[in-house]
């Protein structure tokens, strides 16, 4: 938590609080990609392709991402990117799935640690475009109690929180391995348009079946063997995305038409 907008949350400078609990592009949701974690992989791959973004130039450190378009500044899973016979379909909150990953699902909140980082607590970013008084779910109840909405808010950083490290730490491992390699994928959509999906690295299907009985055992020891098929099976779910990139633009093109 490095913003500097961010305040440790109270009932009382922020009673009259509420959050407009919808996604667009206007509040910041039309990203191409966004950081996942261990502790919400089973949720995550029903959806999203799981990939793995090199932090450094030498590939050395890696975070794990779901995949959420196929070009800069594009979220195929917002509903306004969609025709509107396709969003009566979907989810009323402006996301075209079930379950949306943690960091945007958090909103304007964040934890942070305090009384010698021993204490884990709810911060807000108080320059937040979905923030308002006005309109969306109050934070608070009338006599100062959590609102349902909090409560919800609190399950989802502790997702983020208690995924970190045990993320980072797994996903070394499969890096030290040897089980990540660089991936690309020639797309060609409906209309002939054509993609390269590069710049990231995926779980290696080949040298997973190629891991020793030792291995596996380290893996399975230390919790890391699920996440790896998972990760693998998630691949799939590229062409979710192609489907939805088709959708939008055969739309676009009808509208233009």
């Amino acid at each position: 938590m490095n913003n500097n907008n961010y305040t440790l949350l109270d009932n009382v400078t922020h009673k009259d609080l509420r959050v407009i609990p919808h996604y667009c592009a206007d509040f910041g949701d039309n990203v191409a990609s966004v950081p996942v974690f261990a502790t919400e992989l089973a949720n995550v791959i029903k959806h999203y392709p799981v990939l793995f973004y090199p932090t450094d130039k030498t590939a050395s450190h890696f975070t794990m991402v779901a995949l959420l378009g196929l070009e800069a500044g594009e979220n195929l899973f917002l509903n306004e990117t969609l025709p509107a016979t396709y969003q009566a379909l979907r989810q009323q909150s402006g996301w075209a799935a079930d379950y949306v990953p943690a960091t945007v699902a958090r909103g304007p909140f964040a934890i942070g640690l305090h009384e010698n980082g021993s204490q884990v607590m709810v911060h807000v970013d108080a320059s937040h475009p979905k923030l308002s008084t006005k309109q969306g779910k109050p934070l608070f109840l009338p006599k100062g109690g959590n609102s349902d909405y909090l409560n919800r808010i609190a399950s989802i950083l502790g997702v983020i929180h208690n995924g970190v490290q045990v993320t980072n730490d797994m996903v070394s491992m499969w890096h030290s391995m040897g089980l990540l390699e660089p991936m690309s994928v020639d797309i060609e959509l409906a209309d002939g348009t054509k993609h390269i999906l590069g710049g990231h690295f995926a779980v290696s299907d080949e040298k997973v079946s190629a891991l020793s009985q030792a291995d596996l055992h380290t893996l399975h020891q230390h919790g890391y063997l699920q996440g790896l098929y998972l990760a693998m099976t998630s691949l799939n779910n590229i062409q979710t995305l192609i489907d939805l990139k088709n959708i939008r633009q055969h739309h676009e093109q009808q509208a233009y038409a």
